[in-house]
């Protein structure tokens, strides 16, 4: 997997506190490169292996915005997005798979999700994508 980075000179800050992303991917190499790339940004991280783990961390946490893989075990990513819009969490998701021909993307944004990105990531993008949200909320 090739990985992009961008100059660590786009540090978000709300106040005095950093913007918060949830990770939510079940393979553990694109949740650590996710999570070194959004450190590299300035971004606080908070990582979960699906759904469920997702779920529970909002019990006690809730983040300025999640990136959230759709195929994973357990919980996919679009149950996951239907039960935060359902509870009513005020939490951007941005959607990420390499498998998005298999769903309509309809669908997906009726779930309140605000992004569709497709894997491979490209950082600079995504980078682009979390500014985007964030700047929504």
């Amino acid at each position: 997997m090739e990985v992009q980075y961008l100059k660590p000179n786009h540090i978000v800050k709300n106040g005095d506190s950093m913007k918060t992303i949830l990770i939510v991917d079940d393979e553990m190499d694109v949740r650590e490169m996710l999570n070194d790339f959004l450190k590299l940004q300035g971004y606080k991280t908070i990582k979960a292996e699906n759904g469920i783990e997702a779920l529970k961390i909002l019990e006690e946490n809730i983040p300025d915005a999640a990136i959230v893989d759709i195929e994973m075990p357990k919980m996919n990513g679009l149950e996951f997005a239907r039960r935060v819009l359902n509870s009513k969490i005020p939490l951007p998701i941005i959607i990420i798979s390499a498998y998005l021909e298999k769903y309509s993307l309809d669908f997906i944004q009726s779930l309140g999700v605000k992004s569709i990105l497709r894997k491979p990531l490209n950082l600079m993008e995504l980078n682009k994508e979390i500014q985007r949200t964030l700047n929504q909320v």
